[in-house]
């Protein structure tokens, strides 16, 4: 990474502490995904809190067509924030919440031994459970149209956490195409979508531990892969105060704001 990189990643790890408005990579056109990544890489470590898991991102089929890419990007999630549901988070640690509900897969005890790539199969067998989940995004005020898909990788997609609720499905047990997924904020019906997954999440893990294996990196028991949202991603109005969603036989989650 260049010195001038190296610049960025410093600042965009301390805009992050300081809640501060993100300053965009400017050297990043035209860069190969590796480096993208490498900067992401830099600013996970500059940021120095413990990785807990994944989300995956641009991996439906129009989001793909949109950014000109055959795959999806990948983000890390810090330990620190995945939360249980009911949490009550301040509203002062975020510019603008920004939410996506989505399908958690919960590695289980093997596949950390997945060095290369793997099929459905293969990724489902490394599941211990699903679980109902909401991403939290904070971008910052940036808008999404100007970013580059290189400069979000680089800021790591914007994950400000998840939230994960206490359901638990097996993996043999998900009925994917079935899966109600409803969003409610302030105890009203904002969204709805049955059968709105962007992909199997088996499919997306069998892709992250491939893509993971090629940048020298693993999965490990208990990690959490965020797959994909169900609804579009949603910037919650300033008032709002209680998210909840349902998603079938998942259960539900759901998270406060406060202060």
């Amino acid at each position: 990474m260049n010195n001038g990189l190296s610049a960025t990643v410093k600042a965009m790890a301390e805009a992050r502490r300081d809640l501060r408005r993100f300053e965009i990579p400017q050297d990043l056109d035209g860069v190969s995904p590796e480096t993208a990544y490498a900067v992401q890489n830099g600013y996970v470590a500059a940021v120095g809190m413990p990785v807990g898991g994944y989300k995956l991102a641009v991996n439906g089929a129009p989001q793909m067509a949109h950014f000109g890419v055959s795959e999806p990007v990948s983000a890390r999630i810090f330990t620190a924030e995945m939360y249980d549901s009911g949490a009550v988070l301040s509203i002062s640690g975020f510019e603008a919440v920004s939410i996506e509900p989505e399908i958690a897969a919960v590695m289980g005890p093997g596949v950390e031994t997945l060095s290369g790539p793997v099929d459905r199969a293969g990724a489902m067998a490394a599941i211990a459970c699903f679980r109902p989940a909401i991403e939290l995004i904070d971008q910052r005020g940036i808008p999404m149209p100007e970013v580059s898909l290189a400069q979000a990788i680089a800021l790591n997609v914007f994950n400000a956490g998840i939230v994960l609720g206490a359901g638990r499905v097996a993996p043999d047990a998900l009925d994917l195409d079935g899966l109600e997924v409803a969003l409610d904020l302030d105890g009203e019906r904002a969204a709805q979508a049955t059968g709105a997954a962007p992909q199997h999440p088996g499919d997306a893990v069998a892709w992250l531990i491939g893509h993971l294996a090629a940048r020298g990196l693993t999965l490990t028991p208990g990690m959490v892969v965020m797959c994909g949202t169900h609804l579009p991603l949603r910037v919650l109005d300033p008032g709002v105060r209680q998210v909840d969603v349902t998603m079938g036989a998942l259960g539900a989650v759901g998270f406060s704001l406060a202060g």
